[in-house]
């Protein structure tokens, strides 16, 4: 199938990442991040100051012990940052330079770790041992701000990304999304084009395999999560490394390690792991993030005129999060508040999903789910609503109401 959208937009940033790609060294320090993994309660499997190796459980489900986290280095459990009522947010492990692998038996991709690296639809989930896809969708298709290209993270591990398909035809079909050049894959390839949000699975689902009932299972995955498959499956390792983006005046495309510390890659008024869209302000890079951006502050004045809009400047990272972070403490750099809804057409002309933004938004807001599953819930994820938070006038933050609003409808009929 060839998939092509018209709806979205190419926001016009500057400062995109170029150049040939280059490794960075072994940090002295790597973190295990589990702040995306809001819907688990987790058990720690180790103490601080205790001996881990490269790929050995540091926590687990403990509703579902097969779930587990592994570390991203061998060294030393430094330190267990935690957040409100003592929930783990990240497991920093302090590097001995040697990445001695665990070698414990690893029979499936559960207790080899792998579960975090596939999420789940419906949902805000990741794969369970008990519930098994009806499809896969493998996403090697970037559209994402700043988002490094398909082909540096699948340089050198071809093999492994080949080997990682076979593993995953095993469990159900698996439809591979691409602009181009993935051919003699014994998979579903599919070709896509169009502006951001093409690179979105949800996109890829909704034209492909969309999902109508509660009760299906569809598994995402990116190019890095099929070659850490495909490398334990041919050597019995946890692949942790990855090809991120930086963006900036240090930018460029770097060889990096899981949870890299960001503060020794780039500097600025505040570092951002992930794109401008949907990325957080941290101290190491996310489970999930593959780009870094450095932000300066804008300073909070306005120009002269300004209504006129007399100036045309393509935006920067720190612009484009400014503008989405619209609430809270940053609202007297966005010279207003946050106001009811104004217009939802608007939303309609960056969102190629077959739904309507702003009736779902309202059915999240007063949590009516069953008439949110009529509107399109069981296809959406939060990154979805990044454009249309993007370009809401009302000063909205639909991202965070879409992801509370799926959290609280996995717990209530999911889990």
């Amino acid at each position: 199938m060839e998939i092509k959208i018209k709806k979205g937009l190419d926001i016009p940033l500057s400062g995109q990442p170029s150049g040939e790609l280059r490794s960075l060294p072994l940090p002295t320090q790597l973190a295990l991040d589990l702040s995306p993994f809001e819907t688990i309660r987790f058990k720690i499997l180790k103490k601080e100051g205790e001996s881990v190796k490269l790929g050995e459980p540091l926590a687990q489900d403990k509703n579902c012990p097969k779930r587990l986290f592994v570390s991203p280095a061998s060294g030393t459990l430094k330190s267990i940052i935690r957040g409100i009522k003592r929930r783990p947010l990240s497991l920093v492990v302090e590097t001995d330079q040697k990445q001695v692998s665990d070698e414990r038996k690893k029979e499936t991709i559960f207790e080899a770790g792998l579960a975090p690296h596939i999420q789940m639809r419906p949902g805000l989930r990741m794969a369970h041992p008990d519930l098994k896809p009806e499809a896969i969708f493998v996403k090697a298709i970037e559209s994402a701000p700043y988002a490094p290209p398909p082909e540096f993270q699948l340089k050198g591990y071809e093999t492994d990304f080949s080997i990682g398909l076979d593993v995953l035809k095993e469990m159900a079909p698996v439809h591979l999304i691409c602009r181009s050049g993935f051919e003699g894959l014994n998979v579903h390839v599919h070709q896509a084009s169009g502006p951001h949000p093409i690179g979105n699975p949800s996109v890829h689902i909704a034209a492909i395999h969309p999902i109508t009932r509660p009760d299906q299972v569809i598994w995402t995955l990116n190019i890095v999560d099929v070659i850490a498959i495909g490398r334990w499956k041919r050597e019995g390792v946890y692949h942790a490394e990855r090809v991120i983006s930086v963006a900036g005046e240090q930018g460029g495309f770097y060889q990096a390690y899981a949870g890299y510390p960001l503060k020794a890659l780039i500097l600025g008024d505040r570092v951002l792991s992930g794109d401008p869209l949907m990325g957080v302000e941290a101290e190491f890079l996310g489970f999930y993030h593959h780009t870094v951006c450095a932000m300066n502050l804008p300073k909070p004045k306005r120009e002269f005129l300004h209504f006129l809009k007399l100036k045309r400047k393509g935006y920067t990272a720190s612009k484009a999060y400014f503008f989405r972070k619209k609430i809270a403490s940053l609202i007297p750099m966005m010279h207003g508040e946050q106001r009811a809804f104004v217009d939802g057409e608007i939303y309609n002309r960056v969102m190629p999903l077959p739904i309507e933004t702003m009736p779902l938004i309202k059915m999240l807001l007063t949590e009516e789910y069953e008439k949110g599953e009529a509107l399109g819930l069981l296809g959406v994820h939060p990154e979805d609503f990044a454009l249309p938070t993007f370009v809401c006038p009302s000063k909205i933050e639909m991202t965070e109401i879409v992801k509370e609003g799926l959290k609280a409808y996995t717990k209530q009929y999911l889990d």
